[in-house]
């Protein structure tokens, strides 16, 4: 009895050694093998309210055409940079994705620009945006983005005790802070808290 259940042990134990965990389920599909892993290039146009021009495409300017070099890491995370977004340089986007199915996936990610027109001196605006993406072949990606403009955040000075940090701007929050809802038809939506809303084609930049 004492030897089989030796080789039982031993037997289960080169099993455990053999057979590689799983890193994802059909609920929970894991992003290190998801097929939207890779650095990618493309274009995404905005998408403009039913019958309205674009040169006014939403909230009065124009439509935007931007062309993206997005990378999703195995690990989830997500980095990217564009073209003039919003007419305005802007740091690297960053932030996280995670799969939904096989070939779906979610993108959330911020990023901080210069001052809008309009927007107070000594401040930094921001935009935070999410992806719904879907890998069409091994090299090819499309999707749509909600990209919202947040509250600008003052950029002061602030006197600090030894032991004291920095408080969390309010304004911040929302850069921070995932959507609720995700637009795909802008005419849906009629008010100032709508985000801008683009499709996008990529393509994987290879070896």
């Amino acid at each position: 009895m004492d030897r089989t259940r030796t080789l039982f042990g031993l037997t289960l134990l080169t099993l455990l050694v053999l057979v590689p965990a799983r890193t994802g389920t059909a609920q929970n599909p894991s992003t290190a093998s998801h097929k939207a892993v890779g650095s990618w290039f493309g274009r995404a146009v905005q998408v403009c309210d039913r019958g309205v021009a674009p040169v006014a495409c939403a909230f009065g300017r124009p439509a935007q055409v931007l062309l993206m070099t997005p990378t999703l890491s195995p690990d989830g995370l997500f980095v990217a940079d564009d073209t003039l977004t919003l007419q305005s340089d802007h740091l690297t986007a960053h932030g996280q994705w995670r799969a939904i199915s096989g070939i779906e996936f979610l993108a959330d990610y911020m990023f901080l620009l210069r001052p809008l027109p309009g927007f107070p001196a000594h401040t930094v605006s921001g935009l935070r945006a999410r992806w719904e993406g879907q890998v069409v072949d091994d090299n090819t990606l499309v999707g749509w983005v909600n990209a919202y403009l947040t509250p600008a955040v003052p950029v002061t000075w602030t006197r600090l005790a030894e032991h004291e940090f920095p408080a969390f701007p309010p304004e911040g929050v929302p850069l921070v802070t995932a959507p609720s809802r995700f637009i795909r038809d802008p005419s849906s939506c009629r008010t100032p808290e709508c985000p801008l809303v683009f499709k996008f084609t990529l393509k994987r930049v290879t070896l």
